[in-house]
């Protein structure tokens, strides 16, 4: 047979496009022999149980794309026979028990993961790996291929919209870590081949490019218009109030559920701590929403004793503070206005979320002035919103510097004084 037939070159050709460039094929006795090398240091070769014809090929080039992800994956710790012996393993009849691994790896973590970020930050990567690994045809045969095909082909959305999940996107990192956890526990707990690790990420490669959102802070002036904008019943009642609660106190939504009274009542408490931070609950202090006229509303000087009294927040389950707020705000009576107040943030090119109300807080303590002419410390802004001074500054930095305008020329003054030149 020569070494010339179609399905020869056909065959090297795609070995050297699906695995490389170093790899390539050679008649041995019959059988397909595989090489891996350059002439100058030499070739590791070995060989496989396909023989060389024509109707062998396809097969024996799917465990040579195996093996060498998985000689690449040990980053050549291994020898080229034993990623040939794991790539054979993994192909053969052996089913692996997804699902009781998935169902014995989340009863081990419930404590640990909440259940809605089970379901924003786990479960779709999850789903997407069960996508494929019960598919009867082209299924991944180790974590490498099995990431590749989960983080940029798995198709997901309400529609089937979205394809993966985008580089440099904070979502792609969280649905990595994610993947990473779920196949270490089958590795490691569930008794899976060591093929099935997770691969070595390249830190350029999966690292988060692009940059955060910008969190818009609310005016007073939009934030009385949504507080009138709620409807006259009891449900909306409790929202309204919550929402008051949230401006005034630059509240986290979640705080929402962890408010108490301490000292006899006189001082209003949140004992709610973020699962990475030392803080451990905090007492907020007011920073009142003004009219038109600089006055508080009438309803910011009541809200504790409201509170006190036993006024009605919103039964909301843990971990779900903010998607119920932002769910109530935009399908509920205040809609219109939330939504008119949106597309305020959008032309100024900023994003209004139900963390708003908080930027709104932050934005207040930085720029308005205490009752002795002083402005509050990063500090004091810091321990009242209830995180690190670090952190603080990190996110509202951009609100730290006072009278920056008045340090430059004013555009408008220097034109009306050429104006006023050329009339003299």
């Amino acid at each position: 047979m020569v070494e010339t037939n179609s399905w020869i070159k056909v065959f090297r050709r795609a070995i050297k496009v699906s695995v490389g460039t170093g790899w390539t094929v050679q008649p041995d006795r019959g059988n397909i022999r595989v090489l891996y090398g350059k002439k100058a240091s030499g070739f590791l070769s070995i060989n496989l149980p396909y023989k060389w014809q024509e109707d062998q090929w396809v097969e024996a080039l799917k465990l040579i794309q195996n093996a060498a992800d998985t000689y690449e994956n040990y980053k050549s710790n291994i020898s080229l026979k034993a990623a040939f012996d794991i790539s054979q393993k993994s192909s053969s009849k052996f089913e692996l028990n997804w699902d009781t691994a998935l169902e014995n790896y989340r009863n081990s973590n419930k404590h640990t993961i909440q259940e809605n970020t089970w379901k924003r930050k786990h479960l779709p990567v999850i789903t997407a790996i069960l996508f494929y690994v019960k598919r009867s045809k082209a299924r991944p045969q180790n974590g490498k291929r099995l990431w590749d095909k989960v983080s940029n082909e798995y198709q997901h959305g309400k529609n089937l919209e979205k394809r993966g999940w985008a580089k440099g996107t904070t979502m792609r990192r969280h649905m990595r870590l994610a993947f990473n956890r779920f196949l270490n526990w089958c590795v490691e707990r569930e008794d899976f081949p060591s093929y099935w690790r997770p691969p070595v990420f390249n830190k350029a490669e999966e690292e988060v490019t692009t940059e955060k959102r910008v969190g818009y802070p609310l005016t007073d002036s939009q934030i009385g218009r949504l507080v009138d904008a709620f409807a006259d019943n009891e449900h909306a009642a409790k929202w309204q109030f919550a929402t008051q609660l949230c401006a005034v106190y630059g509240l986290r939504p979640e705080e929402l559920r962890y408010l108490v009274l301490k000292n006899n009542k006189t001082e209003l408490w949140t004992t709610y701590k973020k699962s990475n931070s030392k803080i451990n609950g905090r007492r907020l202090f007011p920073l009142f929403v003004l009219d038109i006229d600089g006055n508080p509303f009438e309803w910011c000087l009541t809200l504790q004793q409201r509170f006190a009294a036993g006024e009605l927040l919103p039964q909301i389950s843990k971990g779900q503070g903010a998607d119920r707020l932002g769910k109530q705000l935009r399908d509920r009576s205040p809609k219109n206005v939330w939504l008119s107040i949106c597309k305020e943030a959008e032309v100024e090119g900023q994003e209004c979320t139900p963390y708003s109300f908080r930027h709104r807080y932050a934005y207040v303590a930085h720029n308005r002035i205490n009752k002795n002419g002083t402005y509050r410390s990063p500090k004091q802004i810091a321990d009242a919103m209830g995180h690190d001074l670090e952190t603080h500054l990190k996110s509202y930095s951009r609100f730290n510097t006072k009278d920056l305008e008045n340090a430059f020329d004013s555009v408008i003054r220097k034109s009306e004084n050429k104006v006023g030149k050329v009339k003299n």
